[in-house]
């Protein structure tokens, strides 16, 4: 059975995994993560109306734009560039400069008041099809998360096969002042030194220059009014000010733009949503990631809050928690059952690059074991292994499902919330959570997906084989089982038809059950 809707169909090459980086990664990410207290904490539906990217008329800036940029003294490409091969989705990777005088956070909505202003230089890497008939239409500007220091992507790593099978064109955009030119006071990758994009590379990065976080959210949006418009003065949209002839995009016809970030830059698509939207109004939809969320505007433009299972009782055990929000107007809340904060596909990810930039090492990047949930005899279960749930299916899905919200107005269904009793979640007798977004990896379990231990990385354990024959029987049984929750899913909207094609053969190829006796029927 085949579920692929899906456009392109790449056959990357797969490589051995990196495992020597990839836990002490983890940890860094779980040790370090400045987790927006305050990212949910946003205003609510006070107003009436919608303020989107084709009726706005206020004055976002264009920014200057150079490039692209190559060069410099660490590997002569971009810090924290693709491990993956973007070419064989027939994709370029470029890096560009955008620099202006971006205003700071107190010109907008509820902060009030006239704001400040001040010079910058910043960076983004962007992803685009070569062929311009391969373009979507929609541009993803993905908010770098640098919790732990470096200027690293999140939503574009767990969706990097549906956005260039689909024809996005992507931008990971460093937006904040620690991932630009100031030294993380969170922690290091273990010199100290080197993180940011200045100290890790002065002779490429020399120039990049970051007033102050209080000045991001102007930086990022001048950075997509200078993709979206390709720099042209668009005054049919506000945008103000000149860019010199550097066309990031090449020209591509942008009809959407979509904003995302996880955990902390989460707290920055919050203020977007609810202090940006209306002056500036040049994003037509958001996935916030992986964040708390206790208000929020309803009346702008499609929000589609995609958390996982570790938000459920609140990170830390004092950000977020309580009963989640309902869906209402335009906000939709996803709650993805068995998801850790931190995925194994995302850290394998990250071990890969980190080796490369930080270490000096081939990016060596296997998708096949970073795709595992729990069914490989050499994985890393057990203790703080890492949780190997794929919630990236679940990042694919939201964002197809935000994009047909965006362009044909189809909103979502309202969403199961995760159960919750006095605060808690409720997991039934194998420890896997009741409720919530379900993917058939916690439908059709093999393992316990262990969301919320370990900091934020989780961990996964697989039954043992008594476990798997009372539950499935053989092998066959398991895929019956499997394909079912797989169809579900799939109707459910919570999983793509290419990537229910991927998840279905990894469930057949599992071989969980000695069957070598045989039985009966078979």
């Amino acid at each position: 059975m085949s579920h692929d809707t899906n456009r392109r169909d790449p056959s990357a090459p797969s490589e051995e995994p990196e495992t020597s980086d990839r836990r002490g990664l983890e940890q860094t990410v779980a040790r370090r993560s400045v987790l927006a207290g305050v990212s949910g904490l946003v205003a609510g539906s006070a107003m009436v109306g919608s303020a989107s990217a084709s009726d706005h008329g206020n004055d976002v800036a264009l920014p200057e734009m150079e490039g692209p940029i190559d060069g410099g003294s660490q590997t002569g490409n971009p810090q924290t560039a693709a491990v993956h091969d973007v070419e064989s989705y027939g994709y370029t990777e470029e890096e560009y400069f955008f620099s202006g005088t971006a205003r700071s956070d107190t010109y907008f909505g509820t902060f009030g008041g006239l704001a400040d202003e001040d010079e910058y230089q910043t960076r983004a890497i962007v992803y685009r099809p070569e062929d311009e008939a391969d373009f979507n239409g929609h541009l993803l500007a993905d908010w770098s998360n640098v919790s732990t220091g470096i200027d690293m992507p999140v939503t574009w790593i767990n969706a990097y096969e549906y956005l260039m099978r689909e024809g996005y064109a992507v931008a990971v955009v460093s937006a904040q002042a620690v991932g630009v030119d100031t030294s993380s006071p969170i922690g290091d990758l273990g010199s100290g030194e080197g993180e940011n994009l200045v100290a890790w590379d002065p002779e490429r990065y020399g120039d990049l220059e970051h007033p102050g976080d209080d000045y991001a959210l102007d930086i990022f949006s001048q950075v997509v009014e200078g993709l979206r418009t390709g720099g042209a003065d668009d005054s049919s949209l506000g945008s103000t000010g000149s860019s010199d002839d550097s066309d990031p995009l090449a020209g591509l016809d942008v009809e959407y733009v979509l904003a995302t970030g996880q955990s902390q830059s989460a707290g920055y698509m919050a203020s977007l949503i609810t202090d940006v939207q209306e002056e500036y109004g040049n994003i037509d939809g958001y996935l916030p990631a992986a964040s708390a969320v206790t208000d929020y505007r309803d009346d702008l433009v499609p929000v589609l809050w995609l958390n996982t299972e570790d938000e459920a009782e609140g990170l830390f055990g004092d950000i977020g928690g309580g009963d989640p929000p309902d869906d209402s107007g335009q906000f939709r809340l996803w709650e993805v059952a068995g998801a850790s904060h931190v995925n194994y596909w995302l850290s394998s990810w990250n071990a890969a690059m980190i080796a490369r930039d930080f270490g000096g090492e081939d990016a060596e990047w296997d998708e096949t074991a970073a795709g595992d949930f729990g069914t490989l005899e050499d994985g890393e279960y057990g203790d703080c292994g890492g949780n190997y749930f794929p919630a990236r299916y679940a990042y694919s899905a939201a964002l197809e499902a935000l994009r047909t919200w965006v362009e044909d107005d189809t909103e979502p269904d309202d969403a199961p919330r995760i159960e919750r009793e006095d605060g808690s979640v409720v997991t039934d007798e194998h420890g896997n959570v009741h409720g919530g977004v379900r993917l058939p990896s916690i439908e059709v379990p093999v393992a316990e997906y262990d969301a919320r231990s370990c900091d934020l990385e989780g961990q996964t354990m697989p039954f043992d084989d008594d476990t798997l024959e009372e539950l499935y029987e053989s092998n066959d049984e398991y895929v019956a089982q499997f394909e079912d929750a797989v169809d579900d899913a799939v109707e459910s909207g919570y999983l793509l038809g290419k990537d229910a094609d991927d998840l279905l053969e990894r469930a057949q190829d599992a071989e969980l059950i000695d069957d070598s006796d045989g039985y009966w029927w078979q």
